[in-house]
């Protein structure tokens, strides 16, 4: 019996040993499967985002709700970001996950500016406005980035914000100018559209020439049967609102007596500038000496005098007082100025320009000797040329003489004499003139080269 039971044994053994080594490949097989199997995306999800469409009162607080699902795998070892965007713009985005990458998507949009009043909370993914603004309304929708996945994105949310009722910009007092066209402008904005309109002391109708024209009340030709207050109303569902000003009819300043130049002030004498306006209210007067107005600190009161009606007297004058002084006349219907030059002649300036006038006269009579010396000597050549004119004519008549007489001396004899003698004296004549005109060259040219 006992062979027989070890040769059982032997056989279960081998039998054990070759079950074991058949299974040992199959667990290996379904071991790597299971490793290589992925991660399930249900691990990673939006759950909740904003409504479709979401209403909101204008200055009232609001939550956009963006509850999300991020298993502890991805936290601990993947860059996590939740986004909320607007009008596909970047608004508020928070890291979620345990580590940073620098792998993770580039943000190519713009941030939008920082804005105290939202908030993103990092536990629940919602945003929250602290006070609702009517420049909120938009498209929004939040957003997981998850490093090495595409973006899971929730459902886009519509807010509208209703405007609160209000006048944009608030309307103002005025002052119309007598005569004119003018206008004055109320505004107002809320949901729905407000109507606006215009009233003469909250229930008066509205006068003559004044018209109300959408919002807008038109004066034309200004008078002052227009001063008053009026009050404008705006009103839809929410209620109504007003807001009351005042016109007042003003007549815009204007100069009476201009100012004017004093021309050029000797140092040490008085300059006075006048400088008269009238308008309604009445306006004030200022002087100003090159665009600076002048008060006590920077003038010498003992030599700076502005008087009530406007007139500026400076006494004492010195070289530094010399500049353009402009006179402002305002006042709350408008302002106006013009400006004068003031020069000053000081006492060296007043020798220098002496000296001057001097140096003018000597180069002047020194021009004019220069002409009459030069008009002399043309003068005197002109009379030396027909002097030398007149002894030819002499000359050539002469010779025309002397050919006659011989021409004549056969047939009379007792003439045979004459023409001699009036040859000889002829010859004397030429002879004397020819001498005359040659002193009177000489003493001619002496006298010019004496001039020069």
């Amino acid at each position: 019996m006992k062979p027989q039971i070890q040769i059982q044994t032997k056989t279960q053994i081998s039998v054990k040993r070759r079950l074991s080594c058949a299974l040992i490949p199959i667990l290996m097989l379904i071991l790597s499967s299971v490793r290589a199997s992925p991660v399930p995306q249900t691990e990673v999800s939006i759950v909740e985002g904003p409504k479709s469409l979401v209403t909101a009162k204008e200055q009232s607080s609001l939550a956009l709700p963006c509850v999300y699902q991020v298993d502890a795998v991805h936290l601990r070892s993947k860059s996590v970001t939740l986004r909320w965007r607007k009008d596909n713009k970047t608004l508020r985005q928070v890291e979620l996950g345990l580590l940073g990458s620098t792998t993770r998507e580039p943000q190519l949009e713009s941030m939008v500016r920082e804005d105290a009043r939202l908030t993103l909370n990092r536990e629940t993914g919602s945003l929250r406005f602290a006070s609702v603004l009517a420049s909120d309304a938009g498209q929004y929708q939040c957003e997981l980035l998850i490093e090495g996945r595409s973006v899971i994105s929730s459902n886009t949310g519509t807010l509208e914000v209703i405007e609160q009722l209000k006048f944009m910009p608030q309307p103002t007092s005025k002052n119309l100018e007598l005569g004119s066209v003018s206008k004055v402008h109320c505004k107002a904005q809320g949901t729905p559209l407000p109507q606006v309109k215009w009233m003469r002391e909250t229930q008066l109708q509205l006068p003559e020439n004044v018209t109300d024209q959408n919002g807008t009340l038109v004066f034309r030709g200004v008078s002052n049967e227009q001063r008053g207050q009026y009050t404008c109303f705006a009103s839809n569902s929410q209620g109504q609102i007003s807001a009351t000003v005042s016109i007042n009819v003003v007549v815009a300043p204007r100069f009476t007596v201009p100012p004017a130049a004093p021309g050029e002030v000797a140092e040490g004498g008085v300059a006075v500038m006048h400088c008269q306006a009238t308008g309604e209210p009445r306006p004030t007067i200022r002087w100003d000496k090159d665009l600076e107005y002048l008060n006590e600190n920077n003038t010498d009161t003992a030599r700076f005098h502005m008087l009530e009606n406007g007139t500026l007297e400076i006494h004492n004058v010195q070289p530094e007082d010399e500049g353009r002084y402009g006179c402002t006349i305002g006042s709350s219907a408008g302002l106006k100025r013009e400006d004068v030059l003031l020069v000053v002649r000081s006492n060296k300036s007043a020798s220098n320009s002496i000296i001057t006038r001097i140096i003018i006269v000597i180069i002047c009579l020194a021009f004019l000797y220069f002409i009459l010396v030069l008009g002399l000597k043309l003068w005197y050549r002109y009379r030396r040329h027909m002097g030398k004119v007149q002894l030819e004519d002499a000359t050539h008549a002469a010779v025309d003489a002397d050919g006659d007489a011989d021409g004549d001396g056969d047939g009379h004899e007792h003439a045979e004499h004459e023409p001699c003698l009036t040859e000889a004296n002829s010859s004397k004549n030429l002879k004397s003139k020819l001498r005359e005109s040659t002193i009177l060259e000489q003493e001619s040219s002496q006298v010019a080269d004496d001039i020069v």
